[in-house]
């Protein structure tokens, strides 16, 4: 068994260390400041590309300055990921209560009969929901609690329920949906139900991600995004990796396309930061990308046209199910 021993260094310390093993800093009271205000151990995520493999030193020509460009580039992709996830998450929201409410009810989740989950995976389920029901200071939870006896509180309509359920609750709520209530949601996205539950299981990962502003830019996510069974999504048609970033982009950009964001909009934005900010090769394929990425037919596509009448929309994902799939 190997002792820790390390003991905290000042931040004028950190600066040393990191000078000392050959890393090469051109403004000194910036570098502090970022030591200071961000943390020697985050940045460490960002100059680890310029680390010699297998060693504590820096290749030649590694420089501070670098590694905080890379860091302010994962930090404003964070934001462009967390804009999207948001709006994806209020449509999933809006769209799981219509089809469950009209379904089973206002009260309709509180039986464990109109849900796949088991009695105990329903009860575990169910005891998170009210948890974050009771957390909730929301003044509809408040009016609920003050005014209703019956269903007694924390137990609320379902509209209310998915108003402060985590993403991670939402997401095993649509997976335990019965097959009519699924298929109708599945209907509405123009995805399979197995594509959207995992898609959403995978939003519900890098939320968290992004929510606790963990690093994103080469992050492997611990969960592989399901590839649609349709033209342009195979691997050998999209070659990037379903665990990398730049695939949970091109997931995003089509989660998108349910909810009211201007689709297009978010692309262009993403898109010139991305071509500003992947100055190297190192980065492209961190982003899990490649030199291509600009100009692939998944990220050029226009966004899909909304209409009055969703389920006869031309989305080539919905035309290439299987009647079987979301009829």
């Amino acid at each position: 068994m190997t002792r820790y021993c390390k003991q905290p260094l000042s931040i004028p310390g950190q600066l040393a260390q990191l000078q000392a093993r050959g890393l090469a800093v051109g403004n000194a009271g910036e570098a502090e400041h970022y030591l200071q205000r961000v943390g020697y151990y985050r940045l460490m995520g960002y100059l680890y590309p310029q680390r010699v493999a297998g060693s504590d030193y820096f290749e030649s020509g590694a420089t501070f300055e670098d590694a905080v460009s890379l860091y302010e580039f994962d930090r404003l992709l964070r934001d462009l990921v967390m804009e999207a996830v948001g709006h994806v998450e209020v449509a999933t929201r809006t769209l799981l209560t219509y089809h469950f409410s009209h379904a089973h009810g206002a009260f309709g989740h509180l039986d464990p009969c109109n849900m796949a989950f088991s009695e105990s995976q329903h009860r575990d389920w169910l005891d998170a929901v009210c948890k974050e029901v009771e957390r909730s200071r929301e003044t509809f939870i408040r009016h609920y609690r003050d005014k209703y006896t019956s269903p007694a509180f924390p137990n609320v309509p379902i509209w209310m329920a998915t108003e402060v359920m985590s993403m991670g609750s939402l997401s095993r709520f649509y997976k335990a949906l019965r097959g009519p209530e699924k298929k109708a949601v599945s209907r509405e996205v123009g995805l399979a139900p197995p594509i959207f539950e995992n898609w959403l299981h995978v939003t519900s990962v890098v939320r968290n991600v992004v929510a606790h502003h963990g690093r994103l830019w080469n992050k492997e996510l611990g969960v592989t995004a399901v590839r649609p069974r349709i033209a342009g999504w195979s691997e050998r048609e999209a070659p990037f990796p379903a665990n990398r970033s730049f695939y949970l982009l091109l997931m995003l950009r089509r989660l998108l396309s349910i909810s009211t964001a201007d689709v297009g909009n978010w692309r262009d934005r993403v898109d010139c930061h991305l071509y500003e900010g992947m100055i190297s090769s190192s980065r492209v394929i961190g982003l899990g990308a490649n030199e291509g990425w600009r100009s692939h037919s998944l990220w050029r596509a226009a966004p899909l046209a909304r209409q009055a009448g969703v389920a006869e929309r031309r989305d080539p994902i919905v035309a290439s199910l299987a009647p079987g799939d979301i009829a």
